[in-house]
């Protein structure tokens, strides 16, 4: 996915572009569970960076948790001539680029929908909108959907001619 900034600032859910340090945040805070979800995309200081994270903070988080975990990372840098594209894309810390087809696109769609519930004063569960979004069942598969195996399954009988295992 290469496009202008002002089409990754819509895909992100800013709206607009943002200038050199600004930040556009946002945040929910869930009395019942004690989570705060904080959300917010930023510009660097040169203008090319661009970083999009959502973390949560709990108020009594549990033994061995800590009170802050970075559910969701992002940066996206300019690829081609003021092409930019996501370069990055973590959940838990754990890197998604690897396993999922056309990431690129849907860890912004991802990342618009976290979004939309934390504006709604919802704190989103990450798990959920991960298997909507991102297509829990999809990982590089061939066009079809289908699993693309490496190794084709052969039989040799049929190979050899032979009919129920009798031989020639």
């Amino acid at each position: 996915m290469r496009v202008q900034i002002k089409d990754l600032m819509d895909k992100l859910g800013v709206g607009y572009v943002l200038s050199r340090y600004e930040t556009c945040p946002w945040s929910a805070y869930d009395p019942e569970k004690g989570i705060t979800a904080m959300a917010e995309v930023r510009m660097n200081n040169e203008g090319d960076e661009v970083e999009a994270e959502i973390q949560f903070l709990y108020d009594n988080p549990e033994d061995g948790k800590p009170p802050v975990e970075q559910m969701v990372f992002i940066y996206a840098k300019p690829v081609v001539s003021g092409q930019w594209s996501p370069t990055i894309f973590q959940i838990r810390r754990k890197d998604e680029t690897i396993e999922l087809y056309g990431w690129e696109e849907k860890c912004c769609n991802f990342f618009r929908a976290c979004i939309q519930d934390i504006k709604m004063d919802i704190v989103p569960d990450i798990d959920e909108i991960a298997e909507r979004e991102l297509g829990g069942d999809e990982r590089f598969r061939d066009a079809r959907r289908g699993g693309g195996s490496k190794a084709p399954k052969i039989k040799p009988q049929a190979l050899l001619g032979m009919k129920n295992g009798r031989g020639f």
